[in-house]
Protein backbone atom coordinates (compact mmCIF):
# COMPACT_ATOMS: atom_id res chain seq x y z
CA UNK A 1 0.00 0.00 0.00
CA UNK A 2 0.96 4.10 -0.72
CA UNK A 3 2.16 5.34 2.42
CA UNK A 4 -1.15 7.56 1.28
CA UNK A 5 -3.56 5.02 1.70
CA UNK A 6 -1.40 3.84 5.26
CA UNK A 7 -2.01 6.95 6.95
CA UNK A 8 -5.97 6.57 6.16
CA UNK A 9 -6.24 3.67 7.67
CA UNK A 10 -4.13 5.12 10.47
CA UNK A 11 -6.00 8.14 11.06
CA UNK A 12 -9.69 5.85 10.98
CA UNK A 13 -7.92 2.94 13.40
CA UNK A 14 -5.91 5.51 15.42
CA UNK A 15 -9.33 7.51 16.49
CA UNK A 16 -10.66 4.53 17.58
CA UNK A 17 -7.53 3.67 19.56
CA UNK A 18 -7.82 7.41 21.09
CA UNK A 19 -11.32 7.15 21.89
CA UNK A 20 -10.88 3.55 24.16
CA UNK A 21 -7.67 5.69 25.53
CA UNK A 22 -9.60 8.51 26.40
CA UNK A 23 -12.22 6.30 28.31
CA UNK A 24 -9.10 4.35 30.23
CA UNK A 25 -9.03 1.38 27.90
CA UNK A 26 -6.82 -0.35 25.99
CA UNK A 27 -7.66 -3.02 23.22
CA UNK A 28 -4.77 -5.22 23.55
CA UNK A 29 -5.67 -7.53 20.71
CA UNK A 30 -5.12 -4.59 17.61
CA UNK A 31 -4.27 -6.72 14.58
CA UNK A 32 -5.38 -6.32 11.22
CA UNK A 33 -7.86 -9.46 12.13
CA UNK A 34 -9.23 -7.23 13.83
CA UNK A 35 -9.85 -4.37 11.66
CA UNK A 36 -13.17 -4.17 9.58
CA UNK A 37 -13.96 -2.09 6.36
CA UNK A 38 -17.51 -1.27 5.53
CA UNK A 39 -18.45 1.30 2.88
CA UNK A 40 -14.33 3.07 2.59
CA UNK A 41 -14.69 2.81 6.83
CA UNK A 42 -12.25 1.58 9.15
CA UNK A 43 -13.17 0.14 12.41
CA UNK A 44 -11.56 -1.68 15.13
CA UNK A 45 -13.64 -5.17 16.66
CA UNK A 46 -13.44 -7.70 18.85
CA UNK A 47 -12.82 -5.82 21.82
CA UNK A 48 -12.42 -9.30 23.96
CA UNK A 49 -9.66 -8.64 25.90
CA UNK A 50 -9.28 -5.10 26.26
CA UNK A 51 -9.12 -3.72 29.74
CA UNK A 52 -8.55 -0.81 32.34
CA UNK A 53 -6.06 -1.40 34.22
CA UNK A 54 -2.17 -1.69 34.03
CA UNK A 55 -0.96 -5.50 33.43
CA UNK A 56 0.85 -7.94 35.76
CA UNK A 57 3.57 -9.76 33.86
CA UNK A 58 3.26 -13.60 32.37
CA UNK A 59 0.03 -13.29 30.76
CA UNK A 60 0.59 -13.27 26.75
CA UNK A 61 -2.60 -11.86 25.02
CA UNK A 62 -2.94 -10.71 21.62
CA UNK A 63 -1.55 -12.43 18.81
CA UNK A 64 2.10 -13.45 18.45
CA UNK A 65 3.70 -10.98 15.74
CA UNK A 66 1.64 -8.07 17.46
CA UNK A 67 2.47 -8.73 20.98
CA UNK A 68 4.99 -6.01 22.08
CA UNK A 69 8.35 -6.96 23.48
CA UNK A 70 7.32 -6.21 27.24
CA UNK A 71 4.43 -8.63 27.47
CA UNK A 72 6.86 -11.17 25.59
CA UNK A 73 9.06 -10.65 28.52
CA UNK A 74 6.80 -11.33 31.28
CA UNK A 75 7.21 -7.81 32.75
CA UNK A 76 4.25 -5.99 34.13
CA UNK A 77 3.35 -3.19 31.34
CA UNK A 78 1.09 -0.50 30.11
CA UNK A 79 -1.65 -2.01 27.83
CA UNK A 80 -1.75 1.60 26.18
CA UNK A 81 1.93 1.09 25.50
CA UNK A 82 1.30 -2.38 23.91
CA UNK A 83 -1.55 -1.02 21.87
CA UNK A 84 1.17 1.68 19.87
CA UNK A 85 3.32 -1.31 19.67
CA UNK A 86 0.46 -3.30 17.48
CA UNK A 87 -1.00 -0.55 16.18
CA UNK A 88 2.87 0.01 14.52
CA UNK A 89 2.79 -3.39 13.31
CA UNK A 90 -0.42 -2.56 11.35
CA UNK A 91 1.41 -0.28 9.47
CA UNK A 92 4.32 -2.13 8.80
CA UNK A 93 2.96 -4.76 7.54
CA UNK A 94 0.18 -3.05 5.74
CA UNK A 95 3.49 -1.26 4.21
CA UNK A 96 5.59 -4.13 3.30
CA UNK A 97 3.34 -6.77 3.04
CA UNK A 98 4.52 -8.99 6.05
CA UNK A 99 4.82 -8.77 9.75
CA UNK A 100 8.26 -7.20 10.77
CA UNK A 101 8.50 -10.04 13.54
CA UNK A 102 7.28 -13.54 14.37
CA UNK A 103 7.75 -12.91 18.14
CA UNK A 104 9.52 -9.79 19.84
CA UNK A 105 11.48 -11.77 22.09
CA UNK A 106 15.06 -11.73 22.69
CA UNK A 107 15.58 -15.30 21.90
CA UNK A 108 14.47 -14.52 17.88
CA UNK A 109 16.77 -13.67 15.66
CA UNK A 110 15.03 -11.15 13.78
CA UNK A 111 13.74 -9.21 16.70
CA UNK A 112 17.49 -9.21 17.82
CA UNK A 113 18.43 -7.40 14.27
CA UNK A 114 15.58 -4.84 14.42
CA UNK A 115 16.82 -4.27 17.87
CA UNK A 116 19.81 -3.27 16.50
CA UNK A 117 19.01 -1.87 13.01
CA UNK A 118 15.81 0.11 14.16
CA UNK A 119 13.04 0.75 12.03
CA UNK A 120 14.41 2.72 9.36
CA UNK A 121 17.41 0.30 8.07
CA UNK A 122 14.80 -2.37 8.36
CA UNK A 123 12.03 -0.29 6.09
CA UNK A 124 15.37 0.36 3.72
CA UNK A 125 16.39 -3.69 3.90
CA UNK A 126 12.36 -4.49 2.76
CA UNK A 127 13.26 -1.89 0.04
CA UNK A 128 10.51 0.11 1.41
CA UNK A 129 12.08 3.62 2.78
CA UNK A 130 12.87 4.99 -0.34
CA UNK A 131 8.70 5.07 -0.75
CA UNK A 132 8.44 7.26 2.48
CA UNK A 133 8.37 10.55 3.61
CA UNK A 134 10.92 10.31 6.73
CA UNK A 135 8.39 11.54 8.92
CA UNK A 136 6.16 8.66 7.84
CA UNK A 137 9.21 6.93 9.13
CA UNK A 138 9.98 8.85 12.36
CA UNK A 139 5.89 7.78 13.23
CA UNK A 140 6.74 4.17 12.53
CA UNK A 141 9.61 4.44 14.61
CA UNK A 142 7.92 5.87 17.75
CA UNK A 143 5.34 3.28 17.42
CA UNK A 144 7.71 0.86 17.48
CA UNK A 145 10.10 1.96 20.31
CA UNK A 146 11.06 -0.90 22.07
CA UNK A 147 10.93 0.84 25.65
CA UNK A 148 7.53 1.55 26.02
CA UNK A 149 8.24 4.36 27.93
CA UNK A 150 9.89 5.53 24.50
CA UNK A 151 6.88 4.97 22.47
CA UNK A 152 4.59 7.72 20.78
CA UNK A 153 0.70 7.63 22.56
CA UNK A 154 -2.12 7.74 19.91
CA UNK A 155 -2.11 11.55 20.90
CA UNK A 156 0.90 12.12 19.91
CA UNK A 157 0.36 9.60 16.62
CA UNK A 158 -2.58 11.60 16.15
CA UNK A 159 -0.66 14.61 15.82
CA UNK A 160 2.57 13.49 14.13
CA UNK A 161 3.86 15.11 10.79
CA UNK A 162 4.08 11.78 9.70
CA UNK A 163 -0.26 11.13 9.99
CA UNK A 164 -0.93 15.04 9.42
CA UNK A 165 1.43 16.18 6.28
CA UNK A 166 0.05 13.21 4.48
CA UNK A 167 -4.05 14.07 4.68
CA UNK A 168 -5.65 15.40 1.66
Amino acid sequence: MSWLDVSSVLTQVAAGVSFLHKLGIAHRDISLENILLHQGSYKLADFGIATRKYCPGGLLVGKNCYMAPEIVAGDSYDPKAADMWSLGIVVFILLTGSPLISLASTSARAFCVFKKAGVERVLKSWGVADSLPMSAINLLSGMLAIDPKNRLTIAQVLEHDGLTSSLP
